[in-house]
């Protein structure tokens, strides 16, 4: 078997980098491939890494991304070499043939892979942002430590372009989900999974649509409960439902804003916030349209999800959204604009929302699926342990 460490640079409570890594162990054949996941402490997802058959170490990981504090990079600087130290021990204990690091940040799998002889591999997670110098100087140590490296769409390649000069090391892979027979909506002995429709109180002729997101400013859920109240100055029969928590502490105060939005705006019996829910799949059974109103995002699974779900979907033109959304099944509205997001609301809620569906579902399994993010994943995972690997240019597929 071929042992690959994966990086995961954040011990994270709610989705994000470990959601997608999730499906790729997964979807890894375990008779060629043995996956250690290195994390820098305890999280929820420890077990559901050991339950897919991947070993968990803990480890130091220094990342340098955006600094909070003056001594942000000397303290990432020190922890760079804890890391290294920590990781070779696990490398040469393992015999790992590969590194597959996340997180653009993430420093160290890389460096550490270029010193030993190791094959490294980078998934970017990020899109450009301000200062843009900043990311496309991270973007170069990316292109510089690592072998090859992994974009999920065109707005992140854009970062690896330095006046007339591009990486020839990207590989754009899009995410991928398990596909899954959509959930029935009926009762269930867990009062917390009965259907949602009727804990809410939500009559059948009525509209529902749903979110599903962490709470964070870079969800721009305030849009969503400022275009539902444009929506339901004009009809009475949307219901909103917003599924998901804060991930962070420090979005605490943002999740508070957003109760108060609502409530302010007499909402509370139109807008529901359910937090975390272990029946998401249930409550996009039965929902009409899927609404994601992000600032910023790369590449959402749930989008996919939701796709699954066999919905329609309004969503926000950013990052890999316009990769994800077409116009046969969906609507792309500006960042940060309520009015267009419920004008998108109302036109599609006027729409055949389920022969919408169905085109969502066609286009998943034809480009979105696990299987397909495995196999290119593991065709540049075999481009790289062959003999002088040769990279293809930017914008080839692995």
């Amino acid at each position: 078997m071929i042992p690959i460490l994966y990086i995961q640079p954040y011990a994270s409570q709610v989705g994000g980098v470990d959601t997608v890594l999730l499906e790729l162990i997964a979807g890894l054949d375990k008779s060629r491939f043995r996956p250690f996941v290195v994390l820098p402490g305890p999280s929820p997802y420890v077990e559901k890494y050991k339950d897919i058959g991947a070993e968990v170490r803990f480890a130091p990981v220094a990342v340098f991304g955006k600094p909070r504090g003056w001594s942000y990079y000397f303290v990432n600087l020190a922890k760079l070499f804890a890391s290294m130290r920590a990781l070779r021990a696990i490398v040469r204990k393992e015999k790992i043939a590969l590194i597959h690091s996340h997180k653009m940040e993430a420093m160290g799998g890389n460096l550490l892979g270029k010193w030993m002889g190791i094959p490294t591999v980078q998934t970017v997670h990020e899109l450009p942002r301000k200062p843009l110098l900043a990311y496309k100087f991270v973007a170069w140590l990316n292109h510089l430590c690592n072998d090859l490296v992994i974009v999920l769409c065109d707005q992140s390649a854009s970062m690896f372009e330095w006046r007339s000069r591009k990486s020839a090391k990207l590989r754009k892979i899009y995410n991928g989900i398990r596909l899954k027979e959509p959930a029935g909506a009926d009762g269930a002995a867990d009062s917390a999974l009965l259907p949602i429709r009727k804990a809410l109180g939500i009559a059948p002729e009525e509209k529902l649509v749903v979110t599903v997101a962490r709470l964070a400013p870079m969800k721009g859920i305030e849009y969503l409960i400022d275009a539902a109240g444009l929506l339901l100055a004009e009809r009475k029969d949307v219901k909103f439902a917003i599924v998901g928590d804060v991930a962070f502490e420090e979005d605490r105060p943002y999740k508070e804003r957003l109760l108060n939005r609502a409530a302010a705006q007499g909402l509370n019996g139109a807008v529901h916030f359910l937090g975390l829910r272990r029946d998401v799949d249930r409550i996009l059974a039965e929902a009409d349209a899927f609404a994601l109103p992000s600032v910023y995002d790369i590449f959402p699974t749930v989008i996919l999800e939701a796709m699954n779900a066999g919905l329609p979907i309004v969503a926000t033109d950013v990052g890999g959204v316009p990769e994800m959304v077409r116009e046969d099944y969906g609507i792309l509205v500006p960042p940060a604009n309520p009015l267009k997001l419920k004008e998108a609301l109302n036109e599609l809620l006027e729409l055949d929302c389920k022969a919408m569906g169905r085109v969502a579902q066609q286009t998943l399994r034809a480009e979105f699926t696990r299987e397909i993010y495995v196999d290119k994943t593991v065709r540049l995972y075999e481009e790289l342990l062959r003999p002088k690997s040769i990279s293809s240019p930017i914008g080839g597929s692995a």
